[in-house]
């Protein structure tokens, strides 16, 4: 036979049938086609599809549950025993030739589709799959020989509801990629949280439907500081968004549709997880005001309720400071529980965990002493107490006490709804519930704690003795304990923890039943979930982070990379920094230390980077290895800017307050989240990359803006317009920008910042401008109106939220422009619409009086109306301990209007 030198001789194409039982699970048949397909990709000579029965000769590959006949009579007496094992072999059969991947249940045959596959140079990771390159040999079943089995049995992935980098703002694709990917890593459930405003968790009670708040987006949702913002596309970074608001389709619903659009969302989400066999745990909080609504509570008779601290009430008979709350163990309290559980599991068959969830305290049901509890209970409390004198000591004994009520009702409500497939846990933060829970809860109920101490470089597992609560606990009931990616609340974005070594040892000697890892973004935790997921097989039991860094390290980055690029992982997920926040109003809310040292570490680990051999390598491989380069080189940029910041910041703290404006030479905050937008670009940006684009641009930049204006380096502006304020939301966000064209930050003003009412003009309402610049255009199209004087206190911007936790920050004292923007909306004639323009400086003496400066006709300056115009107004602050300016509108004839304000510096002192 000829052969043309450099090339091999063709193969004739096989025809290999990929066999499932026709009753296969669902789980087992997408095992089998994500086999079939890679397999192709492997080997693209040959042809892999699917059947339902064995050919007569040839090679083929049966996939199913060793409990199968047709699987059981070709792999013999050498099936997998424990639950969600697997083993792979090949057998001879006449003319045929087979490779069996056997699972021991519809799970296990997944994981040993899975396992195959990375021998055969796959990779599997939070953020995708890797693949390896096509070969040109025959294809055949060298290998299959070998097995696996978890050592625990519950993992969880989980990720939690509230941040635009996480889950809220995930569509049904992204919900399913996450999805598979953990059960392709070996996780076996995934987990979701839900507060008390969410709307996926609303129901209805007695007629009456819970109030809810909404999934976290730009323009609706506000839990945990989220800020809003007229058009992500102005932003810094702001390409890597094709509509002006970010968030889920279903947080973008019509507020009437937000319940529905949530729940069928998740729905279908829960349905996936369920197609694969993956666990659903769904946790709810039971504990929180919004958890206990008063327009529901309220429908129960007095003795079915009782009054606890909390937020001011406004039912009737109710206290100012005090809440109502169900009491369970009446029949009417009961049937509110109830409820709630009848419509998760209707709306949710897919959930086999139902989770009660409560916080560390600063709830009302947490925080209840004995005396607070109903008589009965108190009774009930003093005579478990008299039984273990020690329980009066335990962390929130009362409160603990009290769960345990809607715990043992949430239990009832599913045995009386006949939910036999969903099974009740419970959970909260932290290890210290363990005693309380363990002594008031039902037995056998799991309980789960987040390990948050780890923030504090104090992992609950770390130690022999940090453990001993879990393994106390752990001897007779499920204890589940929850470790963290990285955290929200301080240690967000860079690398993520260090995964813990010997993990399967810690877990053994905690007596835990399993484990979960809490996150919200993916990419780049993909090295914390693999590792974790290998030290809990038995094949990998505690494999060394070096080892997995090695292996992770050939599909990733090249066989010729792997050492290289080996050893480059283990220094980066034991030594690149971790900072930002999600939960406050600030993402940089601590100061950065030792910055020099974190760039040089930075540029020691991009040596390594700049070592590797990229000849060889594929797209993906070389997309893999520039974004880890740039995001070492971003995490350098990123500190060096923020220690201008803290730089200049400090100084002004001094009084220094040309020293702060030296310090702020060059400094361009902008271009730092436009270089982070193009690394997450690289191998295509992920939600919670885009997430963190606005995080960035609005509590990292917002308060970079605010310190140049309280330097007078750059002019407030503030935009009046309507704001959206989710009242129920946890840790609300109050801060809505405007970012105009040219990047400028606008704080945006509305009824709830004013008291006063906002005028929207209709989209196709145009207007026309005089000589204002044309970025300020449509400023115009928004304003608030007033029947009475309103006065509006000018200063640097994000100066008061609803919760006055921010502290207002002067001026410095010199001459400045106040400029307002005026639009008549309404086609008011001349003399309709007439009010009074006041200025005085900010001053702790309230009495001072106002500067007139001008009787204002919009329509006979503008000559017209929907023209846009401004007056300019010279002011003077004589020093900068007023703060800011105070402009009073009047009316005189109609209403006051005003579109914006900016107060720009003219000459500083």
């Amino acid at each position: 036979m000829l052969v043309v030198a450099g090339t091999l001789p063709r193969i004739r194409a096989a025809e290999i049938a990929v066999v499932t039982s026709p009753d296969a699970s669902s789980a087992e048949r997408i095992a089998a086609q994500d086999l079939a397909t890679a397999l192709q990709k492997i080997h693209p000579r040959d042809h892999f599809f699917g059947a339902t029965a064995l050919p007569a000769t040839g090679k083929t590959i049966l996939v199913g549950c060793a409990t199968s006949a047709v699987v059981r009579r070709h792999l013999g007496e050498a099936g997998p025993g424990t639950p969600e094992s697997y083993v792979v072999r090949h057998a001879a059969d006449g003319a045929r030739e087979i490779g069996i991947i056997a699972g021991a249940d519809p799970r296990g045959t997944a994981y040993g589709v899975y396992a195959l596959l990375e021998k055969l140079g796959c990779n599997f990771h939070l953020s995708g799959d890797t693949q390896p390159p096509p070969r040109e040999t025959e294809f055949g079943f060298d290998g299959w020989q070998f097995g696996d089995w978890p050592l625990v049995g519950d993992r969880l992935v989980f990720n939690w509801h509230n941040f635009l980098s996480g889950c809220s703002t995930w569509n049904l694709a992204d919900w399913q990629r996450w999805t598979a990917q953990s059960q392709k890593m070996g996780y076996n459930a995934i987990m979701v949280h839900a507060y008390g405003n969410n709307p996926m968790a609303g129901f209805t009670f007695d007629g009456t439907a819970k109030p809810v708040g909404y999934l976290s987006t730009t323009v609706k949702g506000r839990d945990w500081s989220t800020m809003h913002v007229n058009d992500v596309r102005r932003l810094f970074g702001g390409g890597v968004f094709d509509a002006p608001a970010f968030g889920a389709d279903a947080g973008l619903a019509p507020d009437a549709d937000r319940v529905a659009a949530a729940q069928s969302l998740m729905r279908a989400v829960f349905a996936d997880a369920a197609q694969r066999t993956m666990g659903v745990y769904f946790a709810v909080d039971v504990d929180t005001p919004s958890a206990n609504p008063p327009d529901l509570v309220v429908r129960l008779p007095e003795s079915a309720r009782f009054q606890v601290s909390g937020a001011t009430t406004s039912v009737a008979g109710g206290s100012p400071g005090r809440i109502w709350v169900p009491n369970p163990d009446t029949p009417e309290g009961y049937a509110f529980f109830r409820a709630q559980v009848e419509a998760l599991i209707k709306i949710y068959p897919q959930i086999t965990r139902l989770v009660v969830w409560f916080r560390r305290g600063g709830t009302p049901w947490m925080d209840l002493k004995p005396a607070d509890l109903p008589a009965a209970w108190q009774k009930e409390l003093a005579a478990e107490i008299a039984r273990t004198p020690e329980a009066e000591k335990y962390w929130h004994a009362a409160g603990l006490f009290a769960v345990g009520k809607i715990v043992r009702a949430f239990d009832r409500a599913l045995k009386d709804c006949g939910a036999t497939r969903t099974q009740l846990a419970a959970g909260t933060w932290g290890f210290e519930f363990l005693p309380g829970a363990d002594r008031f809860f039902p037995a056998g109920v799991p309980l789960l704690g987040l390990d948050y101490d780890i923030l504090h470089a104090k992992p609950q597992l770390g130690s022999t003795a940090s453990r001993a609560p879990l393994r106390e606990v752990g001897a007779h009931r499920p204890v589940i304990p929850i470790v963290w990616a990285h955290h929200d609340d301080g240690h967000y974005i860079g690398r993520p923890y260090t995964p813990l070594p010997e993990f399967a040892a810690k877990l053994d000697d905690a007596r835990a039943a399993g484990f979960g890892i809490i996150h919200w973004t993916t990419r780049p935790l993909d090295l914390y979930f693999s590792s974790l997921a290998k030290q809990v097989w038995s094949g990998t039991k505690d494999q060394p982070l070096a080892e997995t860094c090695r292996v992770l390290a050939g599909p990733w980055f090249g066989e010729e990379n792997r050492t290289i690029m080996g050893e480059y992982l283990e220094s980066w997920i034991n030594g690149a920094p971790r900072f930002g926040r999600e939960t406050s109003d600030w993402f940089i809310d601590r100061k950065l230390v030792n910055i020099p040292e974190v760039i040089a570490e930075c540029r020691a680990r991009l040596a390594k980077i700049a070592a590797a051999r990229t000849s060889g390598l594929n797209s993906e491989q070389r997309a893999r290895l520039a974004y880890y380069r740039d995001l070492e080189e971003w995490i350098a940029v990123f500190h060096e800017a923020q220690g201008k910041f803290q730089e200049s910041q400090d100084l002004l703290l001094r009084g220094d307050r040309e020293g702060a404006r030296r310090a702020l030479a060059g400094f361009q905050p902008g271009a730092v989240i436009e270089r982070f937008a193009r690394l997450s670009a690289i191998g295509g940006i992920t939600r919670g990359e885009q997430g963190l684009v606005v995080t960035m641009n609005t509590r990292w930049v917002s308060h970079i803006v605010r310190h140049r204006q309280a330097l007078g380096l750059e002019p407030v502006r503030i935009n009046f317009a309507p704001t959206s304020h989710d009242l129920l939301a946890q840790s609300r966000g109050t801060f809505t920008f405007h970012f105009d064209p040219e990047h400028a930050l606008w704080e945006c003003w509305g009824a709830q910042e004013t008291g006063a009412e906002v005028f929207v003009l209709p989209a196709e309402t145009k207007i026309t401008r005089g000589d204002v610049p044309a970025a300020w255009e449509e400023i115009g199209r928004t304003a608030i109106m007033t029947s009475r004087p309103l006065t509006l206190a000018l200063r640097p911007i994000m100066a008061v939220d609803s919760r006055k936790k921010a502290k207002p920050v002067p001026l410095p004292a010199g001459d400045y422009r106040l400029r307002l923007l005026l639009l008549e909306p309404e086609g008011a004639a001349q003399g309709q619409r007439v009010f009074d323009v006041a200025a005085r400086v900010s001053s702790s003496n309230s009495d001072a009086a106002f500067t007139p400066l001008e009787r204002v006709d919009i329509v006979e300056l503008a000559g017209g109306a929907r023209r846009l115009i401004e007056r300019v107004y010279r002011v003077r602050l004589e020093s900068s301990g007023g703060g800011g300016i105070e402009v009073r509108l009047t009316p005189v004839q109609g209403k006051a209007l005003l579109c914006g304000a900016v107060i720009e510096p003219v000459a500083l002192r």
